[in-house]
């Protein structure tokens, strides 16, 4: 329990302010003269009383504050912040610059905590295999066809995690997303051991599967719990998480600059946290919406919000895919980097990019999610082509700003893969835009691996891939429409009760 006692010397007016309940951070009701309760706000418990002194020259108020956090595994983040905000009123329903535009309650502030401990698992496994097939590549003698083969293969696990997500519609968000960690944590540790190019394939086949049962479970339980005005906010939020996750990737990377196998320690990394995972699991209850949905509903009924939103991802998977796939490639074959020259440029590149993944998740909420998509697939995927056919000291801050514009498609374009679809088909409906995106994203890193081997150069592959984003962000601002401050059954009548 934190206590916070402020003493303030006021007028009438500013006494009449102080004894008003607060629409800040938190909302209050006043329950007694001078005593205040919770009625929405990241807190278990929550209570503010004031003594007033008054005399003929003003009025003397001793407040006391008396809170507890709702906040698992990153309550230590917000200690200051919330003390900060809590001495600092705002007036009318202002919110804090590190907190959601919209007022968050207990429950979606713990289930959201806790979503974003497991984004951190989903980080890791999404960005391992893209860190380390290179290194792979050098024990195995295999060339960059072939990688571009190996990169396109297992993004087929993407398509077997619609069976998964079947299951979820039926049975519920939690327990897929079980199965989805133990999968991936045992596949993870399989990759290590792997003798072959063809079984490590497999292995990773398996990782894709689960990561991507994962990531779009995830994605899918939060928007569902998170307030109507910080939906995109929150997909930031879980970015960040999961980037958090892949830096742990990044970070380990000069392992594998150690000897010939030695990448495969990074594989075995998420033995470590399964204590975290496991502990995630047990705090997390069933997602609301699907607990009180409406059942009898067929996602074919949907296909053409479907084909709209995967045809978007999937012009996008050509280009975005094959950077991921390539980065490091391109790095170490055309420009000399080392393993630990590759992290230190991901580092210094990629973790300040996180400000405008924030950003963008806040103003995708705050002023519409179609301008911040067309000006991360134009400016930002713009100049990650650039970064593609430069050299020399340029590719530092090429690669700094495109990643910092790039990042807002992930909030801004990832909300519709809640808000394009009712409860019932939600996970597969989200699961599958996200397999058309692979499958966009196989042909890019195949004809990018291609283009590389024919031409001996990243760089045109790139400019011609590009063409791909430029015409999703003509497809965003034309058809697609604004959810935000909108909530998911205004969106979907079908989900709401009769």
């Amino acid at each position: 329990m934190t206590h916070l006692e402020i003493t303030h010397r006021v007028d009438d007016e500013g006494l009449r302010r102080v004894r008003s309940p607060r629409t800040d951070l938190v909302v209050e009701r006043e329950v007694e003269h001078d005593s205040f309760a919770l009625v929405d706000g990241p807190f278990e418990f929550y209570k503010r009383s004031l003594v007033v002194e008054s005399t003929s020259t003003g009025h003397t108020v001793i407040e006391t504050i008396d809170y507890r956090l709702s906040i698992p595994w990153f309550g230590f983040l917000f200690r200051l912040p919330v003390r900060h905000a809590l001495r600092n009123r705002r007036d009318k329903t202002l919110m804090p610059f590190w907190a959601p535009p919209d007022h968050m309650g207990m429950r979606a502030t713990h289930i959201f905590a806790t979503l974003c401990a497991i984004a951190v698992l989903s980080g890791f496994l999404s960005n391992a295999p893209a860190e380390t097939h290179t290194y792979a590549a050098d024990e195995f003698d295999v060339d960059q066809l072939s990688q571009g083969f190996l990169g396109a293969l297992i993004r087929v696990g993407t398509l077997l995690a619609i069976g998964f997500a079947v299951l979820a519609d039926r049975h519920g968000r939690k327990k897929v997303l079980t199965l989805a960690i133990g999968f991936g944590i045992v596949s993870s540790c399989a990759s290590a051991l792997a003798p072959s190019i063809e079984s490590f394939a497999a292995c990773l086949v398996v990782v894709r599967t689960s990561n991507a049962t994962l990531a779009a479970l995830i994605v899918v339980f939060a928007l569902e719990e998170l307030p109507s005005g910080s939906r995109a906010w929150g997909l930031s939020v879980l970015g960040l998480s999961a980037a958090l996750g892949a830096g742990v990737v990044v970070w380990s990377q000069p392992i594998a600059g150690v000897a010939e196998w030695s990448w495969r320690l990074i594989f075995m990394i998420p033995v470590l946290m399964t204590p975290l995972v496991v502990s995630a699991i047990r705090r997390l209850p069933e997602s609301r919406r699907f607990a009180e949905h409406t059942s009898g509903l067929r996602l074919r009924s949907y296909w053409k919000r479907l084909a709209l939103l995967g045809g978007t991802y999937f012009l996008l998977g050509l280009f975005l895919s094959p950077i991921d796939w390539f980065r490091n490639e391109y790095l170490r074959d055309e420009h000399g980097f080392s393993a630990l020259q590759v992290t230190l440029f991901i580092i210094t590149t990629a973790t300040p990019g996180g400000i405008g993944l924030y950003l963008a998740g806040r103003i995708a909420d705050l002023r519409g999610r179609r301008i911040v998509v067309v000006t991360a697939a134009v400016a930002g995927l713009g100049l990650t082509t650039v970064f593609f056919n430069a050299s020399g000291l340029w590719l530092w801050p090429l690669a700094f700003t495109a990643i910092t514009l790039a990042s807002g498609l992930l909030p801004a374009l990832g909300v519709y893969r809640g808000e394009m679809f009712p409860t019932a088909v939600r996970a597969r409906a989200a699961t599958i835009a996200g397999a058309i995106g692979v499958v966009g994203g196989s042909i890019g890193i195949v004809a990018a691996g291609w283009m590389r081997v024919r031409w001996g150069s990243f760089g045109p592959a790139m400019a011609i891939l590009w063409l791909g984003p430029l015409a999703a962000a003509v497809l965003v601002w034309r058809k697609f429409y604004e959810g935000t401050r909108r909530e998911l059954e205004a969106l979907n009548p079908e989900d709401q009760k009769i």
